[in-house]
C-alpha cells in the first residue's frame, strides 16, 4: 500500500490507558480526549528588543471525559485498589497514593480516511502521563460523567521503557 500523507477523521471511538507492565485498560464510554500543548518560555531581552526565546518543560495538559465507569481504569490511574462484595464494588478516591500518581500511557483513536480513499485510524499516544484529578458529575436529567485531568510529560522512552527515536510528549499515527 502506498504511503498517503493526508487523512481526515471524525469521532473519537476509543480510548485506552496502558501501564508499565504492558496491561491496557479501556476508558469505558469515552466521549472526549483533549491534549492542550503547554511549555515554559524564557525571553532574552536586550537593546530594546527580544533577542531570543528559550523553551523548556514541554508538556500537554490532558482532559479526558467519559460517560461511564471502569474500575480497572480508575485503579490504573490512581494506584488505588477496587474491592468487591456481595453488595457491590467500591474504590477509594482522594487517597495518599494520588499525591504521586503512577505514570501511564494514554491512547485515543479516531476513524478516518486518507486521500487515497482508504479507511484508516488516527491514533494519538501520550507516552508519560500522570492523572492528577478525577471529577465525578451526577446530575438530575444528565448523564453520569467522569472527568480526568493530568499532564503528559516529555520522555525518551515509552511507558514500557523502550527507547523512542526522539524525546517527545506524544506520537501521532495513522494506522492502515
Amino acid at each position: 500500500m502506498p504511503i498517503v500523507y493526508n487523512s481526515v477523521g471524525a469521532g473519537l471511538y476509543d480510548g485506552k490507558v496502558k501501564l508499565s507492565d504492558g496491561n491496557e485498560f479501556d476508558i469505558y464510554a469515552i466521549i472526549s480526549l483533549i491534549g492542550d500543548p503547554s511549555q515554559d518560555e524564557t525571553e532574552i531581552k536586550g537593546d530594546d528588543t527580544t533577542l531570543a526565546t528559550f523553551i523548556s518543560n514541554i508538556r500537554e495538559e490532558l482532559k479526558i471525559e467519559a460517560n461511564g465507569l471502569s474500575f480497572d481504569t480508575i485503579q490504573a490511574i490512581t494506584g488505588n485498589s477496587a474491592t468487591s462484595s456481595a453488595t457491590g464494588i467500591e474504590i477509594p478516591l482522594g487517597t495518599d497514593s494520588q499525591k504521586n500518581p503512577p505514570f501511564i500511557e494514554v491512547q485515543g483513536f479516531t476513524k478516518a480516511k486518507d486521500t487515497g480513499n482508504s479507511a484508516v485510524t488516527i491514533q494519538k499516544i501520550w507516552h508519560k502521563v500522570q492523572i492528577k484529578s478525577i471529577k465525578v458529575t451526577q446530575e438530575g436529567e444528565g448523564e453520569f460523567k467522569l472527568e480526568m485531568t493530568g499532564v503528559a510529560y516529555q520522555t525518551a522512552t515509552d511507558i514500557e521503557g523502550a527507547a523512542l527515536a526522539t524525546s517527545r510528549v506524544s506520537t501521532l499515527k495513522v494506522l492502515y
